[in-house]
């Protein structure tokens, strides 16, 4: 069975399998986006390095590059081959290795080659590098069992200028526990997305309360919006009512864009 996490920072990777040979994985990998401009034409590398925990025993990996987009809601990602979505620079990419061993403490270091389209046009482009924990061919196989095995992405983003960002907010929405803004991407590259929630009494202007919007992405394609919610703070901070409720949302440019709209606040 193959976890997959895709992720944006440091992080260390802990996966169990549940066969007799039972074994737990624990690996870091600095895994903060590849962002890259580039022109038409041009040839780009990076690299990306997974370190072995020093107490694990010698692991394989596996690179490869895919083509991801994610659900309105947030709630499920999607991978496919190479190219499959218009705006994919995934064709462009070449790894290596591709394959590699990591033994103890030591570190797989991947050399990413970004070989850009001549003919590619202004905007943003995305896919992501995954690697994948496999089985060691030369090991013997274990017990019938379910094996967890881990798989780490992170994107590759390519800018093209000239790069439009833009975004419209589309609607907002208040629940009990969370509020919610509604964004639609109406320029021509994928956008970071971060802001707040912030709650007034109707006819004034400061906040009785606030609630973070967590980071996230909105893609131009094949989904152009994207749902970002905010946990609302308690009811004792937040009791139900009537709220001037304001939308204040940075999607990475020298202004925020905003929503505000007198909604009721049920708890």
């Amino acid at each position: 069975m193959l976890k997959k996490i895709a992720c944006a920072s440091a992080v260390t990777l802990i996966l169990a399998s549940s066969s007799s040979t039972a074994r737990e994985v624990t690996f870091t990998a600095a895994l903060s986006s590849i962002k890259v401009q580039a022109r038409p034409g041009q040839v780009i590398t990076r690299r990306f390095d997974l370190t072995l925990d020093k107490d694990q025993p010698r692991t394989h990996f596996k690179a490869h590059v895919e083509d991801w987009w994610r659900s309105e809601d947030g709630s499920q990602s999607f991978y496919a081959a190479p190219g499959t979505l218009k705006r994919s620079c995934g064709t462009w990419v070449s790894l290596n290795p591709e394959q590699s061993a990591v033994d103890p403490g030591q570190t797989m270091s991947v050399r990413i080659t970004v070989n850009v389209s001549t003919d590619a046009e202004p905007g943003g482009y995305w896919c992501v590098l995954t690697l994948d924990e496999i089985p060691d061919p030369m090991a013997a196989a274990d017990d019938v069992g379910v094996k967890f095995v881990a798989s780490v992405s992170t994107g590759i983003f390519i800018y093209i200028d000239p790069v439009e960002r833009a975004a419209e907010i589309v609607d907002v929405t208040v629940q009990p526990t969370a509020a919610t803004v509604k964004l639609r991407n109406v320029g021509n590259a994928p956008l970071g997305v971060e802001g707040r929630f912030e709650f007034m009494h109707p006819g004034e202007e400061k906040p009785v309360a606030t609630a973070p919007i967590p980071r996230g992405s909105l893609l131009t394609e094949p989904v152009s919006t994207s749902l970002f919610t905010a946990t609302l703070p308690g009811e004792s901070v937040l009791p139900s009512g009537r709220y001037l409720v304001r939308a204040v949302v940075d999607i990475g440019l020298d202004h925020y864009i905003g929503v505000q709209r007198e909604l009721d606040v049920r708890r």
